[in-house]
C-alpha cells in the first residue's frame, strides 16, 4: 500500500487508460466517465485514499442509477481508476460529476473526466483550488509555491477528515436502519414502540443524528492513536450526556455509543496502520473500565458477559450476524433472528429472567428454522406475545445495528 511508483510506470498506466477509453467509447458512442485519484507524489495508494475512491465510486453508481451502462475498474499500484459508459448527455455527465467532487472537501482529490463519444473531453467551467492555499491549483503547479510535503500533508489532513465523516454517516445509518425494521419483537419499530413506554421512532432517530460527531470523534481518536480508550470514554460520557437531553432522559443508545465507539475507534486504527480489526476493537475494550449501563445487575446475577463481555470476545454475535446479513439476500430478518436465537440478551435477563430469555430464543430459532415467507408474520405474532409479556432484547438491537456498520465497513476491515 505504502510502494511508490515510477514515472514509467505512470506513463504507462495513462496510456493503458487512454486506449481502453477509446475502445469503450467505438463500443458504447457514449459519454465515459474516466474516474481517477490526484494524489501529489510516488505513492498513488494508501488505504485512505483507497477508502474515499470506493466510497465515491459507489455514489457515482447511486447517481447514475439506470443511467450507467457498463462499469469497469482497474486496481494498480499506479492508482485505484474506474471507467463508466453512461446514457446521459455529456453535458450533463459533467455537472453531475463536478457536483460531486465539489460535494465534500476531499472530493477534490478526484478527478472524474468525462469524454464525449467524439473523444473531447469536456473542461470544468471554475479551476481546481489548491489544496494548500486555495488559489488556482494549475497556478500552485507551475509555479510550484508549495513543495511536496505541504501538498501531501493537506491532502492526508483531507481523507482523514473524509474517513471520519463518512463513517459517522454509515454509523447513524446502521442505527436508522436497524429501529426502521419491521416487525422486531418487543422493540421500537415502525409499526408500535414494543415494550417501551417512554420512546418511539422518532425519538431512536433523534438520538441517532445527535451521536454523529461522536462518532467522527470516535475515528479521529483511531486514526490518530493506538492507546486512546481514555479519551474515548470521554467522549462516550459526553455523547451519553447529549443523548439524555435530547431524548429527554431516555436511554435509547448507551448499548450502542460503547460498541460503536469501540469498532469506530478500531476501524480509524486499521485505516492508519492496518492490522485487525476485532484484536483492536477487543484490546480497547480491555484498557477500560466495565461501562456502566442498565444491564449490570442482570450480568452479575446470570453471568452474562453483555456488551462489554462481547467486545472483549471480538463481537462474535455481530460477526456472526453480519454474515447472516450477507447470505440474506438483502433482507434483515435471518440476521435479526439469529441474533434473537442466540445472543444472551442482559435486557431480556433484566425484563424476564433465564425464563424470558429462553422464551424468545426458542421462538426466534423456530422462526428462523421455518420458511423465510414466514418470517414477517411469525415475527408480528412473537412481537404481541413480548409486549404482554415486557420483553424486549435491546442487545440484539444494538448487535443488529453493529452487524450493519460491520457490513457497510467491510472494505475496510478485509472482507471484499
Amino acid at each position: 500500500m505504502v510502494k511508490g511508483v515510477s514515472l514509467q510506470e505512470m506513463l504507462d498506466a495513462r496510456e493503458a487508460r487512454a486506449s481502453r477509453q477509446r475502445q469503450l467509447l467505438r463500443e458504447y458512442g457514449k459519454p465515459l466517465l474516466s474516474f481517477t485519484m490526484n494524489l501529489a507524489g510516488p505513492v498513488k495508494r494508501g488505504r485512505l485514499s483507497d477508502l474515499l475512491f470506493r466510497a465515491m465510486l459507489e455514489s457515482l453508481g447511486r447517481t447514475l442509477g439506470n443511467a450507467l451502462v457498463y462499469q469497469e475498474r482497474t486496481d494498480a499500484a499506479s492508482g485505484l481508476e474506474a471507467l463508466l459508459v453512461c446514457a446521459l448527455p455529456a453535458e450533463e455527465l459533467k455537472a453531475l460529476a463536478v457536483g460531486l467532487e465539489e460535494a465534500r472537501p476531499a472530493g477534490r482529490l478526484c478527478d472524474l473526466d468525462v469524454l464525449t463519444p467524439e473523444g473531447g473531453v469536456l473542461s470544468r467551467e471554475s479551476p481546481r483550488a489548491c489544496l494548500v492555499c486555495g488559489g488556482p491549483a494549475k497556478v500552485c503547479a507551475r509555479s510550484r509555491a508549495h513543495g511536496l510535503e505541504a501538498v501531501q500533508a493537506a491532502a492526508d489532513a483531507l481523507l482523514r477528515d473524509f474517513a471520519a465523516e463518512y463513517l459517522s454517516e454509515l454509523a447513524v445509518d446502521a442505527l436508522i436502519r436497524e429501529v426502521d425494521l419491521t416487525p422486531k419483537p418487543g422493540l421500537v419499530d415502525r409499526c408500535n414502540t414494543g415494550a417501551h413506554r417512554d420512546m418511539d421512532l422518532e425519538t431512536f432517530h433523534r438520538s441517532a443524528r445527535c451521536l454523529s460527531p461522536y462518532f467522527r470523534q470516535a475515528v479521529t481518536l483511531g486514526l490518530e492513536r493506538r492507546d486512546c480508550m481514555a479519551q474515548l470514554q470521554r467522549a462516550g460520557l459526553r455523547a451519553e450526556r447529549t443523548m439524555l437531553e435530547v431524548t429527554g432522559g431516555v436511554n435509547t443508545h448507551k448499548g450502542a455509543v460503547y460498541a460503536f465507539g469501540l469498532i469506530l475507534a478500531a476501524l480509524g486504527s486499521v485505516l492508519a496502520e492496518g492490522g485487525d480489526l476485532y484484536v483492536k476493537a477487543a484490546a480497547l475494550a480491555a484498557a477500560a473500565l466495565p461501562p456502566d449501563t442498565p444491564d449490570a445487575a442482570a450480568r452479575m446475577r446470570y453471568g452474562a458477559g453483555g456488551a462489554r463481555g462481547e467486545a472483549l470476545a471480538g463481537f462474535p454475535n455481530a460477526r456472526r450476524a453480519q454474515r447472516a446479513l450477507r447470505a440474506g439476500d438483502g433482507s434483515l430478518f435471518p440476521a435479526l433472528l439469529t441474533l434473537l436465537s442466540q445472543v444472551e440478551d442482559a435486557n431480556l435477563l433484566r425484563r424476564g429472567g433465564e425464563e424470558g430469555l429462553a422464551f424468545v430464543r426458542g421462538k426466534a430459532a423456530s422462526i428462523l428454522a421455518g420458511a423465510p415467507e414466514e418470517y414477517v408474520c411469525r415475527l408480528r405474532e412473537l412481537d404481541i406475545l413480548c409486549i404482554e409479556k415486557n420483553l424486549s432484547p435491546g442487545g440484539s438491537a444494538d448487535l443488529l445495528a453493529l452487524a450493519l456498520l460491520l457490513d457497510a465497513t467491510r472494505m475496510i476491515w478485509g472482507e471484499p
